[in-house]
């Protein structure tokens, strides 16, 4: 059986529509990948100071040990740096912790500890010094 004139300019006009669907879907499929590759970057192609920024680092109790200081929790992560922390006394290990990881200046931990800054240098001083041997002594049994 022959299909009628009617049924082919209806076959026609649908054919007619399905490839303009088919091109305009294309074309915005180019368009995107267009879009994407102007505004995307690869990872390969990131400086490492950005991707280093984007890293998320699980951290666990069991990697690091902590230190109280006047309420604030200060934790270190290097277990030779800590075994040599402990060595100092309490007051010591307040003053160099405040100092390093806190930022403090000798006038800030001199109010915060009730000593005046040049007896807080003088520990912090010394204390460095003890941590320094501490740590030699370390690397020499290793």
């Amino acid at each position: 059986m022959k299909p009628s004139d009617f049924q082919k300019t209806v076959q026609c006009q649908f054919d007619c529509k399905l490839k303009r669907v088919v091109k305009n879907i294309v074309r915005n499929y180019r368009k995107e990948l267009r879009r994407r590759r102007n505004k995307e970057i690869s990872f390969c192609e990131l400086p490492e100071i950005v991707v280093e920024k984007l890293a998320v680092w699980d951290e666990y109790e069991s990697d690091y040990i902590v230190f109280d200081v006047c309420g604030i929790e200060i934790r270190v992560l290097d277990d030779e740096l800590a075994d040599a922390l402990k060595v100092l006394s309490e007051k010591d290990r307040n003053i160099v912790l405040m100092y390093f990881f806190l930022g403090m200046s000798d006038a800030e931990i001199g109010d915060k500890m009730k000593i005046d800054r040049s007896t807080s240098f003088r520990i912090r001083k010394s204390s460095l010094d003890k941590i320094g041997k501490k740590l030699k002594e370390n690397t020499k049994n290793e």
